[in-house]
Parts: structure tokens; C-alpha cells; sequence
């Protein structure tokens, strides 16, 4: 990125600006190398701003959330890298309805939702995600619930710098996927229809979900959550351990012991070995099964 551009943004925004910032200090997976230029906007007001600026000098960015779900080169990211707003965020309930920024975390939302009384996130107690990347990625559990069940409205930024609001009818979220992938739209908020319930009984199955993801997953280590997407009536966890994968490793990344559709960072992984990784285990699949296992996780390069 030019000199003049990288001023003029650390100039145009209240957020922080940070230069060459190592970017495991910001995934689940802690992998990945230094941001040329990392953007941490201020609020939807400084991200606006900064989007339309990006727009009228024709620059490229990545934009991240929590980082739950990416691999990010070793090598880093040139150019700007934006992460998105947690900072003077907004929450509110109106009646059965949820309305939040995207970079509210998810488990907050779940566990707001539940002392108010309100059902239908309990899903997402342990999901280390924001609301944005989690409708990108039309998170949930399995193919049984997800966040796009429960889209009322999102309102999104145009990589012009314009917003935009989607009725749940204009928007087709499908099993982790959703319209907002592969776009440069940003997802600034969204609104949540939830189900009123005994706050006490939703509290409890939240628990017991939370309690299940911990004997099942790997949550000791740092991970970027399932590898792959769950072929139909399958578990892509079932065929890699059946396949030999479980416990494999390149370095220091292996295949959970634990849960065979996670990849852990033992350590000092870097995001070559997990590719590395990956693909091994996407051949044992395909050469036993006859299966192509295919990436839920996004890398970034």
C-alpha cells in the first residue's frame, strides 16, 4: 500500500491503526503472519468512512471478525486488513426481537437473550464467533440449527461505502452457507426473532450444550473449529477417523484426538502444516470413501 494512503486512513479514522501487526495475535487458531496494515474502526461511523475511502482510491481489504473460523498465511496480509468494530456497539431488544451490531460476540448475545427470556440462541453459548462472521458463515450446530433460522433483517455496507438492508425473504442461508460469502458487502447489523420461554429452562439447555461442545471438542487448544463441512447424512469427523486421519500431525498441527474434524495448534503450527494437513486428510477420505471433503474454514493469503 502507498505511503499516502496509509496517513491519510491513519488520519481518517478515530479507530486504531496498527502496522505490520502479527495476525495469530487475532484467530482461534493463533497462526498467521503480520498485516501490512490492520484497521480497527470505531463504530459503524468510522467504518463507513473508511469503506468509502477504500471505494474512491480503488484499494482491496480483508475484513475480519472474531477470527474463529479463518487460516491466515505465514507469510501475512499485504495491504489493509480490517478488523471489525467492537467498540460503542449496540444491543437492544424490542420486544421478541434481538437488534445488534455484527461485531457483538456471539456467546454474549446467547447469554443476553437467556436472562431476558428469549429462546433460539442457545446454540451458540460456546461459539466463539461475532454475529457478523457467524452469518457469514450461517453458523450452528450440525444441519439441525443455525443463525440464518433466525434472521428478521440485516443491514449491510457496500463495498461503495452505501448501506443496504436485506428482509429475511431476499436472503438464502443454506448449511454454512449464506449470500454473504465471496461478497465484499460488510454485515453491520442484524435483527434476531427469538421465542419466549422460561429464562431458567433456557439457561440450562445453554449449559448443557456449552457442556457437550467441552467433552467433545478440543477446546484446550488453539483451533479454528470444524475443518470441514459434514457431508449430507454424514459426519466429516466419523469419515476422517475412520479413514486413519484422527491424531495425524505435520509439525504442530494434528487431528484432534478428540474430535477428528478439528485441527489443534500444539504449539508453534503454522498455517503451511495445517494446509499440508488438510489435504492429507482430504485424500485418506477420498481414497477410502470415495468422498471430497470440502473446507469450511476460510484461508487467507
Amino acid at each position: 500500500m502507498e505511503e499516502l494512503h496509509k496517513k491519510e486512513i491513519s488520519s481518517l479514522i478515530e479507530g486504531d491503526i496498527l502496522f505490520d501487526e502479527p495476525l495469530k495475535k487475532y484467530t482461534s487458531f493463533k497462526i498467521g503472519g503480520p498485516a501490512e496494515l490492520l484497521a480497527i474502526p470505531k463504530g459503524a461511523n468510522d467504518l463507513e468512512k473508511l469503506i468509502k475511502y477504500l471505494y474512491q482510491n480503488n484499494i482491496n481489504y480483508y475484513l475480519i471478525g472474531n477470527g474463529s473460523n479463518l487460516l491466515v498465511s505465514d507469510r501475512g496480509l499485504s495491504g489493509l486488513v480490517i478488523k471489525l468494530p467492537q467498540k460503542d456497539v449496540k444491543l437492544e431488544f424490542v420486544g421478541n426481537r434481538l437488534i445488534a451490531d455484527a461485531g457483538l460476540s456471539l456467546p454474549l448475545l446467547s447469554s443476553k437473550a437467556a436472562k431476558r427470556g428469549l429462546s433460539g440462541l442457545e446454540f451458540a453459548m460456546g461459539l466463539p464467533a461475532t454475529l457478523g462472521g457467524a452469518i457469514v458463515m450461517n453458523a450452528g450446530i450440525g444441519d439441525l440449527r443455525s443463525i440464518g433460522d433466525l434472521i428478521i433483517k440485516v443491514k449491510t455496507l457496500l463495498a461503495t461505502g452505501e448501506v443496504k438492508i436485506y428482509s429475511s425473504k431476499e436472503l438464502d442461508f443454506s448449511y454454512r452457507s449464506s449470500p454473504f460469502q465471496n461478497s465484499k458487502e460488510i454485515i453491520l447489523e442484524a435483527e434476531l426473532e427469538l421465542v419466549p420461554k422460561d429464562s431458567r429452562k433456557i439457561i440450562k439447555e445453554s449449559k448443557e450444550l456449552l457442556s457437550k461442545r467441552k467433552r467433545s471438542q478440543p477446546l484446550k487448544w488453539p483451533n479454528a473449529g470444524c475443518i470441514f463441512k459434514n457431508p449430507p447424512n454424514d459426519s466429516a469427523g466419523r469419515l476422517i477417523d475412520q479413514a486413519g486421519g484422527k491424531g495425524l500431525r505435520i509439525g504442530d498441527a494434528q487431528i484432534s484426538t478428540q474430535h477428528a474434524n478439528f485441527i489443534v495448534n500444539l504449539g508453534a503450527a503454522t498455517a503451511k502444516e495445517v494446509l499440508e494437513l488438510m489435504e492429507r486428510v482430504e485424500n485418506l477420505v477420498l481414497s477410502k470413501f470415495g468422498v471430497n471433503l470440502k473446507r469450511e474454514i476460510i484461508f487467507l493469503s
